[in-house]
């Protein structure tokens, strides 16, 4: 993925060079412009250089920044500014004076960087200096060398050569804390930070975002229990203190589920879009949190009345309870536990608890007198 990334860009950025045979030399001031399919810049004593092609080398020093494009590139003279390249295969075999920022597929510095690097990649392999700080993130990072400031490292595998060296400090990117080996002999321990990533790595220096870490076995059967828990005292409570409109609405849900369905759909609908059309009002804006409200409480009404419907249809299996308000609770519970594991069904447990909270709405919203008047 990278690699053909990379590849598209170099010719992109490359594409009116790679259309001729011939490498075009233009001259402006001390500077040299220079493209084509194979370029070789021999020119000598000049300040800047802007080369682009297909293999791109530099064969002669400049004393001002140099820039370079194309999908091999080889830097094979003293640059006496800054270096930016992009490409395939970028080689640094000679010495930059000031800072160098690369990005390629397969990157190799051979030669001292007195700047600063940033490199991006897949593959970078340092063996030259660094004189100030380094920053590489690929998927493999191989550090052979001293690196007189900062290094900061994001990598999948990180290798240390017996030269390796750190001055600074050295901030390492993993996805798991703790696993990259880092010798003392590079840098010491109280210099060295490690973080964990956000993101994900897809290829090289391309990611999106991780989310959260996985949870373990005891931590997802908690968050259940605290679920089923939570869920079923609400359920408890409103069936102690509304038994009678409690049994009312299960027994509606268990006869009319689609109707109640419509209805609940509606009422919630009314409620969120009505947060959003007072809002278009301006002066009514400071209601929409109201509506909204009003919707998520609804909608929790809702998931507490499904659950307790689900409760009374398990119960009904089950023999009856001398205690009618122990009967009630065991209920809500028992409703809550089965809408606790129709959650954990794979890819439909959302949609199943969203159904159960809307047909719930529903039997709830029958009960409001603004709806019972229009119903009538």
């Amino acid at each position: 993925m990278l690699k053909t990334c990379l590849i598209v860009l170099g010719v992109f950025l490359t594409g009116a060079a790679m259309a001729q045979d011939d490498s075009e030399k233009d001259l402006f001031g001390n500077d040299v412009y220079q493209a084509g399919a194979t370029v070789r810049m021999t020119d000598s004593g000049r300040d800047d250089a802007f080369l682009a092609g297909e293999r791109v080398q530099i064969a002669a020093s400049v004393t001002g920044t140099t820039h370079m494009a194309g999908r091999w590139i080889d830097v094979d003279a003293d640059l006496g500014g800054g270096l930016y390249a992009a490409g395939q295969r970028i080689r640094i075999n000679n010495a930059v004076v000031g800072d160098a920022a690369l990005a390629g597929y397969v990157i190799g510095v051979n030669g001292p960087i007195a700047g600063d690097l940033r490199a991006f990649g897949s593959e970078i392999v340092i063996n030259g200096t660094i004189g100030e700080s380094l920053i590489a993130n690929a998927e493999l990072v191989e550090l052979n060398s001293e690196v007189a400031g900062d290094v900061v490292i994001s990598a999948r595998d990180l290798v240390f050569g017996t030269g390796a060296r750190i001055g600074g400090t050295l901030t390492l990117y993993e996805a798991e804390v703790g696993t990259t080996a880092v010798p003392e002999a590079v840098i010491a321990a109280d210099r060295l930070t490690r973080i964990r990533m956000k993101h994900k790595r897809v290829s090289g220096v391309f990611q999106h975002p991780a989310g959260p870490p996985k949870q373990s076995f005891g931590d997802k059967l908690w968050d259940f229990a605290v679920w089923v828990l939570v869920v079923g005292l609400i359920t408890a409570a409103a069936a102690l203190l509304a038994s009678i409109r409690m049994g009312e609405m299960s027994d509606q849900i268990a006869l009319r589920p689609l109707g109640l369905g419509g209805t609940g759909f509606l009422a919630l609908s009314v409620l969120t879009g009505g947060g959003v059309l007072v809002a278009l009002t301006l002066i009514g804006a400071l209601l929409t949190p109201f509506f909204w409200l009003a919707a998520v409480a609804l909608g929790t009404a809702g998931l507490c009345i499904g659950a307790y419907a689900l409760g009374s249809w398990a119960m009904s299996y089950a023999p009856e309870l001398s205690n009618d308000r122990v009967e009630r609770a065991v209920t809500a519970f028992v409703g809550a536990l089965i809408a606790a594991l129709l959650g954990l069904i794979p890819f439909l447990g959302w949609i199943a608890l969203v159904v159960l909270a809307v047909v719930g709405s529903g039997a709830f919203a029958r009960y409001l007198p603004l709806v019972r008047r229009l119903a009538v």
